[in-house]
């Protein structure tokens, strides 16, 4: 077989370089936006006798580690072309093993190669930047990534310093193994998918027209492993968005045993809610109206700027939430709805934690506390239960995207932020104000809700709460049932009427649902559609119930 042979020029320099030096040195890129462990990774390359190539901060962070470096500008050059560093590139591509371990071998080769960079979501406009030869993308460190991956049978590939340790080893001990190399080529195109990813979505989520991508590539990086899945058996991680967005990234564990799957998910259903409370409720607004005789006008919402919001989730669902002039009246009411379920879940609130509200939330079973902050005492007090988890929450949910995962796919939706579109009044009485207010709180619980789901409201608390049930009407009758257990169960509570009822879908009427009346419900909210409109309309209208 002929060898492939140096050009002529560069020959007789690695020649006249072989005969000074007396042995070749391997060459080995380090390029990175990590320095996690790479001075350990040099050092020990430069002990093994190799030549270290680096640029920029990287050169400097090694040159103050004291490890001897040769910078080569090219790795820094922005400029297209740039034939020196299409000239590393080669050498990275062109390092052969048969001619490494062969008398031809010389040293216009690279043998590892470590870049690392980060994927970051950028703004629209630094990519519609045109007046400058330096872009957005990071093209030479993609390209060196790339190419080494392409050459992983001869290069090393680093671009997680969790692997430094293994590549030490095996270099010192001349047994790197084709497995090892394989498995680093697949974690380098895993980083450059990411980093593509990054690119396209930082463009075409804030470009125009395009709503749903061709292709769904939302980079996600492995950031914490979770104390258990959704059984005490089953392993689990949490992938975040490797940059700082989205409300993930404002959310930080301060007390408590581990994160789980299941106390994950409802602390960030529990967060959801309350952003949606800040998003919806906490400003003026108001919706499109139309009475009975389709005579049109505008509903205008009373805002919730001095309220404080509470809710206890379980399952992904409230199972207790109102609305308070303060912490603690909140609590109270929210705990109300129904105390024997409150054990094991997880509890959120639009307010920091004070003392008086953490004295109380010591005596109730929570999982966890998730809230905007909590006081200096309120931390003291609570830090007495140890397994409670206390979890801040600073940055509002704000989601481009929902995404639910099946088996061979996924099925991606927009986030629902919109609370009302418009709404008929189809009995002869309006809501009042304060019922009109209810109904939009109601209506925002619904929908952090499973459906079916139906609620019951009373002084901007939840007293009855049915949800994931399989027909319209059982959430009714649950919601109702549990509404009558709660009167039963606060005899001692001034207004005792169920004075709302929410539901996300169309209520049946049949003599079930005449329970309303017994209840003491006064406005109904619902979606309407039903064969017998009519008949529920007439109840309403004969017992003086608003229905919207």
């Amino acid at each position: 077989m002929r060898l492939p042979w140096p050009s002529g020029y560069e020959c007789l320099l690695q020649f006249v370089h072989f005969c000074y030096h007396g042995t070749m040195k391997k060459k080995a890129v380090l390029y990175t936006q990590n320095f996690e462990k790479l001075a350990t990774l040099a050092q020990s390359l430069v002990h093994e006798g190799w030549e270290i190539i680096s640029a920029g901060a990287t050169a400097d962070f090694l040159k103050a580690q004291n490890i001897a470096v040769t910078v080569d500008r090219s790795l820094e050059e922005k400029n297209i072309p740039n034939p020196n560093f299409t000239r590393l590139c080669d050498m990275i591509l062109r390092t052969n093993r048969a001619i490494q371990s062969s008398q031809y071998y010389t040293e216009a080769f690279v043998n590892l190669v470590c870049v690392n960079i980060q994927p970051a979501f950028q703004k629209l406009n630094d990519f519609l930047e045109n007046d400058k030869s330096d872009n957005s993308i990071d093209l030479n460190s993609i390209s060196m990534i790339r190419t080494a991956a392409k050459n992983y049978n001869n290069v090393i590939i680093l671009t997680d310093p969790e692997d430094y340790e293994e590549a030490i080893i095996q270099i010192k001990t001349d047994s790197i193994s084709s497995r090892f190399k394989l498995y680093l080529a697949g974690k380098a195109l895993n980083l450059t998918s990411a980093y593509d990813a990054t690119c396209s979505c930082s463009i075409l989520q804030q470009g125009e027209g395009i709503v749903y991508p061709s292709y769904y590539m939302i980079p996600f990086k492995r950031s914490e492993k979770l104390r258990h899945g959704m059984n005490d058996h089953q392993t689990a991680y949490l992938y975040s968005i490797n940059d700082q967005v989205g409300a993930l990234s404002g959310i930080k564990k301060i007390q408590g045993k581990e994160l789980n799957l299941n106390i994950l998910e409802n602390c960030f259903t529990a967060w959801k809610s309350i952003s949606l409370f800040l998003k919806i409720l906490k400003t003026p607004f108001t919706v499109e109206s139309f009475d009975c005789n389709n005579y049109p006008f505008t509903t205008q919402f009373t805002p919730a700027a001095g309220s404080v919001f509470t809710v206890a989730i379980k399952n992904t669902n409230p199972i207790g939430a109102a609305l308070g002039p303060n912490l603690l009246d909140s609590l109270r009411k929210t705990y109300a709805c129904d105390p024997s379920s409150f054990h094991g879940a997880p509890f959120g609130c639009s307010s920091i934690v004070d003392r008086e509200a953490a004295e109380k939330l010591l005596k109730i079973d929570f999982r966890a506390i998730i809230a905007p902050d909590f006081s200096r005492e309120a931390k003291e007090i609570l830090s007495q239960k140890k397994e409670m988890r206390l979890v801040i929450a600073s940055k509002p949910i704000s989601e481009y995207y929902e995404a639910r995962s099946i088996d061979g796919g996924l099925i991606v939706q927009q986030p629902d932020w919109d609370i009302f579109e418009k709404w008929n009044v189809v009995t002869q009485t309006r809501p009042t104000q304060q019922q009109a207010d209810s109904m939009a709180f109601g209506v925002m619980l619904s929908m952090i809700s499973k459906s079916d789901a139906a609620i019951v409201l009373n002084d901007f608390a939840a007293v009855g709460i049915s949800t994931g049930n399989t027909s319209r009407s059982r959430a009714v009758r649950f919601a109702l049932e549990d509404a009558r257990e709660y009167f039963q169960n606060n005899v001692n509570c001034g207004d005792r009427n169920a004075e709302i009822l929410v539901s996300d879908s169309v209520i049946n009427f049949d003599e079930r649902t005449k329970a309303i009346a017994d209840i003491g419900v006064k406005a109904i909210i619902q979606t309407g559609g039903a064969a017998n409109d009519a008949d529920f309309i007439q109840f309403c209208n004969e017992h003086g119930i608003s229905m919207v």
